[in-house]
């Protein structure tokens, strides 16, 4: 190989894939081989990714066969083919159907998944998710019996299920023998950009590159000729290599004038084109058919050329030419742009009877496809087809299949109603398979239709979409309009408009906003769907501080809750745990969190895993379980990466924003700030601007720098009052702005503060303001006395709730005051009590500070016993800790990696870690082990 995509030359008899047969080497390329090199390298230590982009002919392909040929991996390769896309899994079957023998080793569940997408089994597939899992066990147990070196070319190419499960297992090789490399063309890189993995570019070749290529390739070309050339190719290889074939010799060596050449730069059309057009109508017809065809193979092949009168023996001509290779199943195009060129030369009734062929000959869902490629107008028959495929592909969960088939139903429907209704079918499910950008598709069917039923069930859909883009408000808009259209006709769906309207508020911290519209919503009694509006009413009650109020509906909700789908309805199973944890009744709210983590690991349906996962850290925060929070925390931002969820991408940075304050870690928590910031902060999505300030003021009141503390604390404050927010606890940081006002000197500021914190723990009857307001009474009394009303009042109060830092910080508070007033001896209880919270906490910057006051008390480390110190577990990375919980609740490392979305191996690995870190021997010392740490559940 030399740096290029290069056409084959004709063989006279059935060949491998080109990637089979030696390579000589490459041209150049020295930084991309040693990548590869380096990857492959590692295989049998650990995996890792790695996607190549470039423009067509640049040379991809040959860094892929260059590193096949040099590896001592055991090597799988496919290649993405345009005809292919639509078919689903067609490239994942490729991959894997070689390596069968794997799927005994899988679990049941992955196995059954993978035999019903890749047809093995006849079995519908509900979710590509557990098809994802099982194919990284598939490769995992391929990779222990040997390094792996997986070579997926053209990834662009691949349907959309096949790319799902390709990216979802090079996300996942941290543990594995398995290294990836794959190819994207350059106006594909965005999904690349998608992706999360490294990319790297292979540019054009430099000039002294090109002419070596040209040497290598035994061309005698002039200075100057090769000039022209590098400038007409732009250092495409392949393209270089076209121009060069086209000259005679006088004309390389400079002899004769070069004919007027317009640059090929990425398009190769000309070159290819003029081949093409030398050929016989016979063998161009030929051609066309197999530029159309889904399938190279010889048996695809023949009966569409024989229903157009031709036999196999008409596209030798092509193979003598160069454009097609015979390979051990048919015949296959040299080059991948050669069959959009094929197809684009040949007249357009040739194409369509091309089309119209392969549909005689074929089934299914491809023969849907190849009549829609057929039809020019409306044509029911293949409308009825397609249909068919698309819902075909939503009960396989296949959504991007499915919108694309539902388009061009709509495309080839003539009667606007129903052409409306499909559109609004592919935008769907666009959007559930997270193609949030073919929502164009929803204006196109509001333009094509005036039932209101049918507008206000797009409006339904683009009120969501908002939503899930991070437009809140946008989305508050056109759901309250649409609401408004279709309430005289159909009450039910209007109550669903308002109810969606209302969460959309709630997103966007317009709580009066989102409490007309809860209230409009349950209004509409009648609806089966009643008790969704009764939910989002009672969230928006206790959001405005109407808490007795809120719990009340929320308990009305409880049984169709209870009985409500765990997939369908996750997400107001996460709305109804966030009303609860802002209820103070944690309990209720992890248990309901838990119910949507169970649900998402058990159907592998992990939509709803970032925010559950979000909120869950948040309630383990409260509870002081602080390694458990940052894991799930970090698990969360994950999975709102891996599915491009920015709402809870910002979400879960604030989370961990708020516990690296309390822990001191600056740097960490304005790092995660400023990425929340940047990806997510201009789509004002709810309290999150409010969250991450109120981190940055917690960081600063952590450090002792209370001018900045008393900045940041009291833009969030602000920012809380013009949300209209009435419960203290969605946004906790009105203690800690009191306490930096105290310690600045600005008595009467605080005392405002306060006093909104009792009026406040009044109105809603928490416990959280009962506590924090007295301790920030306590730091304002003249006397020790008075100071030890309020102190003895926070701590009675904290004793009944589950709060350790806010505990501690009491404790230390009390102490310092005693201290202050001369009273050393009583200071070292509360002090004592609030270093050992402290450090079981892992608040290192608030441990200094409970011992430099221990110390001013009189108590210094001689004198007393010396705490243990940071646990063990603390050691554990979050994904060690993920795995270390789920063994110590009695799951086997197999069913550890479902619930995780990781293989096996993976689990294996972070477990050997975890029970040397932990100093444990045994699964039984593991879960003592996390037990005595609270972090067994």
């Amino acid at each position: 190989m030399d740096g290029t995509d290069p056409p084959t030359q004709p063989t006279a008899a059935p060949v491998a894939a080109p990637w089979l047969r030696p390579s000589p080497g490459i041209v150049g390329r020295e930084r991309e081989k040693r990548l590869l090199a380096s990857l492959s390298g590692a295989a049998p230590d650990r995996g890792a990714a790695l996607m190549l982009w470039g423009e067509p002919g640049v040379g991809k392909t040959s860094l892929l066969d260059d590193s096949a040929h040099h590896t001592d991996c055991r090597v799988l390769r496919i290649q993405g083919a345009e005809s292919e896309a639509i078919l689903p899994y067609a490239a994942l079957a490729d991959l894997l159907l070689p390596i069968q023998q794997y799927f005994a080793e899988i679990p049941k569940v992955q196995r059954e998944a993978l035999e019903a997408c890749l047809a093995l089994s006849g079995k519908p597939s509900v979710s590509p998710y557990p098809a994802c899992i099982g194919a990284l066990n598939v490769l995992s147990a391929a990779g222990q019996e040997r390094p792996t070196l997986l070579l997926a070319d053209d990834l662009h190419w691949m349907d959309p299920s096949s790319q799902q499960a390709l990216l979802f297992v090079a996300r996942r090789l941290s543990s594995e023998r398995l290294a990836i490399v794959l190819t994207l063309r350059e106006e594909h890189r965005e999904l690349g950009a998608r992706s999360g993995l490294p990319m790297v570019e292979v540019p054009p070749l430099s000039r002294a590159e090109c002419a070596e290529l040209l040497a290598v390739r035994n061309l005698d070309v002039a200075p100057s000729v090769c000039d022209r050339l590098v400038e007409i190719s732009g250092g495409n290889p392949l393209a270089l290599l076209e121009a060069a074939s086209g000259l005679s010799t006088a004309q390389l060596r400079g002899g004769q004038p070069m004919p007027h050449l317009p640059s090929l730069g990425c398009e190769l059309e000309r070159a290819w084109s003029l081949r093409i057009g030398l050929l016989s109508a016979e063998t161009r017809k030929a051609l066309t058919l197999l530029a159309a065809s889904h399938s190279s193979t010889a048996g695809a092949l023949q009966p569409a050329l024989a229903i157009q009168g031709l036999p196999l023996a008409a596209l030798s001509p092509a193979e003598q030419a160069g454009l097609v290779i015979q390979t051990v199943d048919g015949l296959e195009f040299c080059h991948p742009v050669l069959r959009a060129v094929a197809l684009r030369q040949a007249p357009l009734e040739q194409r369509l009877g091309a089309f119209r062929a392969l549909a005689e000959a074929s089934s299914g869902t491809l023969r849907a496809w190849y009549m829609a490629a057929a039809s020019t107008g409306p044509d029911e028959e293949a409308v009825r087809a397609l249909v068919e495929a698309a819902t075909e592909a939503r009960h396989r969960s296949a959504f991007g299949e499915s919108a694309v088939a539902w388009r061009r139903a709509a495309e080839l429907t003539s009667q606007p109603d129903l052409r409306a209704e499909r559109l609004h079918q592919a935008a769907a499910d666009a959007f559930i398979g997270g193609a949030s950008f073919r929502m164009a598709w929803c204006d196109e069917a509001l333009h094509l239709t005036e039932d209101l039923r049918t507008r206000s069930d797009i409006e339904l859909l683009r009120g969501r979409v908002h939503i899930w883009q991070g437009e809140p408000s946008e989305a508050h808009r056109l759901l309250v309009e649409a609401a408004e259209l279709i309430r005289g006709k159909d009450p039910a769906r209007a109550s669903v408009l308002l109810a969606e309207a209302a969460s959309a508020a709630v997103m966007a911290a317009r709580i009066g906003a989102a409490a007309e519209a809860a209230e409009e919503a349950a209004a509409l009694v009648g609806a089966p769907g009643d008790w969704i509006s009764t939910v989002i009413l009672g969230l928006v009650r206790i959001m405005q501080g109407s808490v007795s109020e809120g719990k009340s509906l929320l308990r009305a909700a409880a049984p169709a809750l209870a009985s409500a789908d765990p997939i369908r309805h996750q997400q107001l199973l996460i709305l109804s745990a966030q009303a609860w944890n802002t209820a103070e009744d944690r309990r209720e709210g992890a248990r309901l969190l838990d119910v949507v983590i169970k649900a998402a690991a058990q159907h592998s349906a992990p939509a709803a895993l970032a925010p559950a996962l979000a909120m869950r850290s948040e309630l383990e925060t409260w509870a002081g379980r602080w390694s458990a929070a940052y894991a799930d925390a970090e698990e969360s931002l994950r999975w709102s990466e891996e599915l491009r969820q920015i709402s809870c991408i910002g979400y879960s940075l604030a989370c961990l924003a708020r516990l690296d304050a309390v822990r001191g870690q600056l740097a960490d928590c304005e790092e995660r700030v400023d990425r929340a910031r940047a990806e997510a902060g201009s789509h004002h999505i709810g309290c999150l601007e409010t969250y991450l300030t109120s981190a940055l003021g917690l960081a600063a009141l952590t450090r002792g720098d209370h001018a900045m503390a008393v900045e940041q604390l009291e833009k969030a404050f602000d920012e809380t009052h013009r949300a209209e927010l009435g419960n203290p606890i969605v946004v906790p940081f009105a203690a800690d702005l009191a306490e930096a006002q105290i310690r600045t000197g600005n008595i009467s500021r605080a005392v405002e503060v306060v006093s909104w914190l009792e009026e406040r723990a009044r109105g809603t009857g928490l416990a959280w303001p009962v506590a924090t307001s007295a301790r920030c009474r306590g730091l304002l009394a003249q006397t020790a006395e008075e100071a030890e009303t309020h102190f003895k009042a926070a701590v009675c109060t904290h004793e009944l709730t589950d709060v350790p830092f806010e505990h501690a910080r009491t404790l230390l508070c009390r102490g310092e005051v005693l201290r202050r007033f001369r009273q050393p001896t009583a200071a070292r209880e509360p002090l004592l009590a609030a270093l050992k919270m402290f450090e079981s906490l892992g608040a290192g910057p608030w441990v200094r500070r409970a011992s430099v006051e221990l110390a001013a008390a009189g108590m210094l480390p001689g004198n007393r016993r010396v705490p243990s110190g940071p646990r063990l577990v603390d050691r554990l990375t979050s994904q060690e800790l993920q795995v270390a919980r789920a063994v110590a609740r009695g799951l086997s490392n197999t069913e550890a990696a479902v619930s995780l979305f990781v293989s096996r191996k993976t689990v294996e690995a972070h477990l050997t870690r975890v029970y040397r870190k932990l100093s444990v021997r045994s699964r039984t010392e593991l879960t003592r082990a996390l037990t005595e740490a609270g972090l067994a559940n």
